[in-house]
């Protein structure tokens, strides 16, 4: 205290002396020379004048006593060298052994420096204060801050533990003799003259600053690592084990629903992860057209949705939003579903807290309608209704600065139509590097006599308030909603019930309640009373019919050539991110003509084998008879048909002949890769390399960074695909081949 009040050497006086005997005696026996002795003693003193606020906490005999050896060895270290001091250990000779009968103290001192440096801190303050220094129990009691007995008991036990160190079977050392010799010999190596004062005046020189004696400076550098190494030694252990608390009690808590929390995180930062090790991928797109003479479309002339949707049409867009529109579209939180993991590897597709099925409302994320205006083909529309779509477009969005939009003419604005229609679906293809699969998909569905929808491209731009001005997003495929209107043009009437369900087992009896049903078949239009009850009416037939009920009656629920040629057309294009295998991307439809339902292709950016359910050969020779993954008792008990596989059968033949022709759909690849190129290019140079390799511009070599389930996956091979996918089609109808059954991940 005294110290800390004035920095004055004589403040420091009755510590000196009261410690310098305890100090220099304790250097004299480490380094066996009085010279060294005395600067290391020198080295202490100033080093504990540059500490005392420090140290006013700890037993001042036991601190000293400490920093003695930490001088004793830095002083060793600085004038000899590793290597030196290596040779010397190994070539050290053995130190001569005196006589049994030889006087205690010369048999111990050497080693006993040593020894108390492996006591415990408690110990060794009562031996250095009780039998070195010479205090007794109740001065001792005092300074350690303990009961006298307690002292007592603690110098008992550390002369104990000397005396084992010290002795050895030839020459036991007994506790109380060596006790003895502390007290007598201990502090007793002579001082030099005036070395008191030569420290004194060199603490009156530094006044608690830092001393320029070079090895207290060592000293006080080797005590500061000292110090951090402690904490590091008690900081990584306790913090583990925090650690290790923590994440047991985060996975019991997440274990609680199937940890689907950390899932979902992992896939979200797993994507945008991708986009921070691809910077690729975050390369802005680039205002086109930028030539006066490129066809510029008027949507003006639109009339109907013929005009608006032709394969070949390239349509110019723009969406404008304030501040808070562009915020209110932001995807909103709502948290995963519980155990979203099935048995089978595969995930659940719908999560009752969210308003649509799909994986983005199984990770916890719903999208609201907000307001913006949009200009199409010159054509300005305020007032309408824009929401981000998709479930792995969104997610592909997380990488590539591009979202998929829904938007609605007619939700704010009544009446507000685009050649009589009212919704546009605008698709970002940051999965489908062709930019084809869907637009040629769904023109094989249409040719093949199914009804599919109608496609057109669409180069977007955006604008937000004080963010950006007409920025380019890139190229998008605008796809025709399965709505009243489609309805109406394909089925002759807007009151077709149209559905979209989202189930791994289609038409499972869950009783006679049609709000069991209502969440999973998700009518789109409407549906009476009536058309839901033959929904329910064909579960129960489907689930509980006999084979021979079934083959005989299933023509009453199910178009059989409607469904066979859409199964046909999913079995040619591997199409396996639908009906096959996850229960979605489809819609289903009650024919007012006949009663009977009937299916509708949907979301088609998975076909042509680029589906993560298989490899490439596996997806090319997949099986024509058993296409289904997993269970899928729907389509199993229809395939047992033999009625329906013979006109199964037909409908291959006849696709695989008219249609799957790789001269003829080659053709079209290249076509359409001609006609978009220049925007693809506009998008970005990912996006152009991608492209190329795809549609079969440039030959497939993998890329830096690549990732067979990212964005920045290997390009798909679409000729390669559909050569050796006829091929393997052919040998399966021939009988040649089996195929591949495909499995699901825990199957494999």
């Amino acid at each position: 205290m005294a110290w800390r009040l004035e920095r004055s050497a004589e403040r420091l006086r009755p510590v000196v002396e009261r410690y310098l005997a305890l100090v220099y005696s304790s250097a004299s026996r480490r380094t066996g020379n009085g010279a060294d002795a005395a600067e290391v003693t020198r080295a202490v003193f100033l080093v504990l004048a540059r500490r005392a606020r420090k140290v006013r906490k700890a037993v001042l005999a036991g601190w000293l006593f400490q920093v003695t050896g930490v001088a004793c060895r830095k002083l060793r270290q600085k004038r000899v060298g590793r290597l030196r001091r290596l040779w010397d250990w190994i070539s050290r000779k053995p130190r001569a052994v005196l006589p049994v009968d030889a006087p205690l103290w010369p048999r111990v001192a050497l080693k006993i420096d040593r020894a108390l440096e492996r006591l415990s801190w408690r110990r060794r303050n009562a031996v250095l204060l009780r039998g070195f220094l010479n205090y007794d129990s109740a001065s001792a009691g005092k300074i350690l801050r303990t009961r006298e007995r307690r002292v007592e008991k603690r110098f008992a036990r550390g002369m104990k533990k000397l005396a084992r160190r010290l002795g050895t079977r030839r020459a036991p050392v007994e506790a109380g003799a060596l006790a003895a010799a502390c007290a007598a010999e201990g502090c007793s190596v002579p001082l030099p003259d005036g070395l008191a004062g030569e420290i004194l005046t060199e603490i009156e020189g530094t006044r608690g600053k830092r001393p320029k004696f070079a090895l207290a400076r060592r000293t006080l550098r080797t005590l500061a690592w000292q110090r951090w190494r402690r904490r590091f030694a008690i900081g990584v252990p306790v913090s583990a084990l925090l650690f290790g608390i923590l994440v047991g009690v985060g996975l019991y808590v997440s274990s609680l629903s199937g940890h689907s929390h950390l899932l979902s995180a992992f896939v979200i930062w797993s994507v945008k992860y991708e986009a921070i090790r691809v910077p690729a991928l975050r390369e802005p797109a680039r205002p086109w057209p930028t030539n006066a003479a490129t066809v510029r479309l008027d949507a003006g002339a639109v009339r109907n949705a013929q005009d608006l949707y032709q394969t070949t049409n390239i349509w110019l867009a723009h969406l404008s939003f304030t501040r808070e529109q562009w915020k209110a579209i932001e995807p909103k939180y709502i948290g995963p579903m519980a155990y979203f993991t099935r048995s089978d590897g595969l995930w659940e597709l719908r999560n009752p807290k969210a308003q649509r099925s799909g994986l983005a409302g199984v990770l916890g994320y719903e999208f609201d309608w907000a307001q913006a205006a949009l200009e199409f083909g010159g054509v300005a529309f305020t007032n309408v209704a824009a929401r981000v779509k998709g479930n792995g477009s969104w997610l592909g969005s997380l990488v590539v600065p591009k979202r998929a939009f829904k938007v609605d003419l007619n939700k704010f604005a009544k009446g507000q139509k685009l050649g009589g229609l009212d919704e546009l679906t605008f698709n970002n293809l940051v999965w489908n590097h062709s930019c084809l699969s869907d637009a040629l998909a769904y023109e094989f569905f249409r040719d093949a006599g199914v009804p599919a929808s109608r496609t057109a491209y669409v180069w977007m731009s955006a604008s937000v308030a004080k963010k950006w001005d007409r920025k380019p997003l890139g190229l998008y495929l605008m796809v025709e909603t399965v709505d009243e209107s489609f309805a109406l043009g394909r089925f002759g009437s807007k009151r077709t019930p149209v559905f979209k369900p989202v189930t791994y087992d289609l038409f499972a009896h869950l009783g006679d309640d049609w709000s069991a049903y209502a969440e999973i078949y998700d009518v789109k239009t409407e549906a009476t009373p009536r058309q839901q009850q033959r929904v329910i009416d064909f579960a129960r037939f489907v689930s509980l019919a006999t084979d021979e009920e079934f083959a005989k009656q299933i023509g009453d629920f199910l178009d059989l050539d409607e469904f066979a040629r859409f199964l046909a057309g999913e079995v040619l294009l591997s199409s396996y991110d639908s009906i096959l295998v996850d229960g979605q991307n489809f819609y289903m439809y009650l024919d007012p003509r006949s009663d009977k339902f009937g299916f509708v292709p949907w979301d088609l950016d998975s076909a042509w084998g680029d589906f993560w359910i298989g490899s490439k050969r596996e997806l090319e020779r997949a099986s024509i008879w058993h296409p289904w993954v997993g269970k899928n008792r729907f389509i199993e008990r229809v395939m047992g048909v033999e009625e329906f596989r013979r006109i199964y059968r037909a409908h291959l033949e006849d696709f695989l002949a008219r249609l799957f022709v790789p001269e003829r759909l080659h053709r079209r690849v290249d076509e359409m890769a001609a006609l978009i190129r220049e925007p693809v290019a506009a998008e970005s140079a990912f996006k152009l390399h991608k492209f190329e390799q795809s549609v079969g511009l440039k030959p497939i070599a993998p890329s830096p960074g690549e990732n067979k389930f990212g964005i920045n996956r290997p390009a798909h091979d679409m000729k390669g695909f559909i050569e050796a996918r006829a091929r393997s089609v052919r040998e399966q109808l021939d009988g040649k081949s089996k195929g591949v059954v495909l499995k699901t991940p825990s199957q494999k």
